[in-house]
């Protein structure tokens, strides 16, 4: 699985060209801006909180029926009918707490679902997309139980416009409406207002669990190097079974201790699979690497424990480049890979020339060409089971 560039932390967005009847999802990292009302204290204590990561995602039909328009400022709207068009599903999460978007059907119940898109003139380039949805929440700490006049609001602004093509449903990208706000809205007076977009709340986990990948990776080859040098004394690999095992328990229980500080500030991972699968996807890619080192013909020692401690070097650094990459995005992520397949690659060349000169005929020559694509290719693989690919 060969993972993306890393995406801008900011906003994330599934966007494709629909056929007709198709729905689109999108998602919006926010943040909170103010908390207001009687369920302050509740509130809080479910994480509901000033400056707490917000998630907001949402799935439009593209076929909604009903719309209007005004020519006088390049305003649609667009509302409706039944459960199954406009807004069929809204969902806003801060912490533990989630306001979802209600049954516009329900009995009593009445029924906001519209998006109305505007803007974007010769004369004003300024442009905007209204969201509004019938809500509930846990606990019923905003909406107390009852959906009317309780709802979701999304109030996405784009001033220089660029955020979509004309007002059609689907033509939209909120990520390029940059100077948004939300909120959620109770009867009784409570709402929670926040800001879009905001930072990834995936980030510092992931760059926590990227470097214990690249620690696990640099550590798991070393055991390989360091058994290869001695074999001949741990016959029944007790030692290098003994070596293994360490760094696995180790990468485990700090890759799970990031996921657990992620969940208690209310933030999240960018992967839902615990340290013990991830160690297990981690052995599978590592043998790639392995068979390439173990295709060296003769078996030669000094080779053999190079090309393990080479490959452990590489990926440990190539990782935990691209754990910083996370932190903050920059260019330097692909020159300190570059330079890490470029010293494994020479490191490699020069230990088979060593042993070449010393009289070993190698058949075939070790390909080592293919080890630095094999640890490349592992690496890709980390940063993509880490961004949740």
């Amino acid at each position: 699985m060969i993972s993306p560039r890393l995406l801008p932390v900011l906003a994330s967005l599934a966007l494709a060209l629909p056929a007709r009847g198709a729905q689109l999802s999108y998602h919006l990292n926010g943040t909170v801006t103010r908390v207001v009302g009687s369920a302050v204290g509740a509130l809080g204590a479910l994480g509901v909180q000033h400056d707490a990561p917000v998630s907001i995602d949402w799935t439009v039909e593209l076929t909604t029926p009903v719309h209007s328009t005004n020519p006088a400022v390049n305003s649609t709207e667009y509302w409706a009918t039944t459960p199954s068009n406009g807004i069929t599903s809204i969902t806003i999460k801060i912490g533990s707490w989630t306001a979802t978007g209600g049954d516009p059907s329900a009995p009593g119940t009445i029924a906001v679902n519209r998006v109305i898109v505007g803007g974007g003139t010769a004369a004003n380039p300024a442009q905007t997309l209204d969201i509004s949805r019938t809500a509930t929440d846990t606990q019923s700490l905003v909406t107390a139980g009852d959906p009317n006049d309780s709802e979701i609001v999304l109030n996405l602004f784009a001033p220089a416009g660029g955020a979509s093509t004309d007002n059609a449903l689907g033509d939209q990208d909120p990520t390029r409406y940059r100077e948004s706000t939300g909120f959620v809205m109770g009867r009784t007076g409570i709402e929670v207002d926040f800001s879009m977009p905001g930072p990834d709340p995936t980030v510092k986990c992931r760059a926590s669990q990227l470097a214990s990948a690249g620690t696990l990776c640099q550590t798991s080859f070393g055991c390989l190097a360091a058994h290869a040098k001695a074999a001949s004394r741990d016959p029944q690999n007790a030692k290098l079974d003994a070596c293994v095992q360490k760094a696995h328990d180790r990468f485990v229980a700090a890759f799970d201790a990031a996921a657990t500080a992620a969940a208690r500030r209310g933030a999240s991972c960018g992967t839902s699979e615990d340290g013990a699968t991830f160690a297990d996807d981690f052995a599978t890619a590592e043998s790639h690497a392995v068979t390439i080192v173990a295709s060296v013909q003769p078996q030669n020692t000094p080779v053999v424990s190079s090309w393990y401690a080479g490959a452990g070097a590489m990926c440990g650094a190539a990782a935990k480049a691209e754990a910083k990459n996370v932190i903050k995005s920059s260019g330097q992520v692909a020159r300190l890979r570059e330079s890490a397949r470029l010293k494994l690659g020479t490191a490699a060349s020069k230990a088979v020339a060593k042993a070449e000169s010393k009289g070993v005929v190698f058949a075939p020559e070790p390909d080592v060409a293919g080890l630095v694509s094999a640890v490349d290719a592992l690496v890709d693989d980390l940063v993509g089971i880490v961004d949740g690919h």
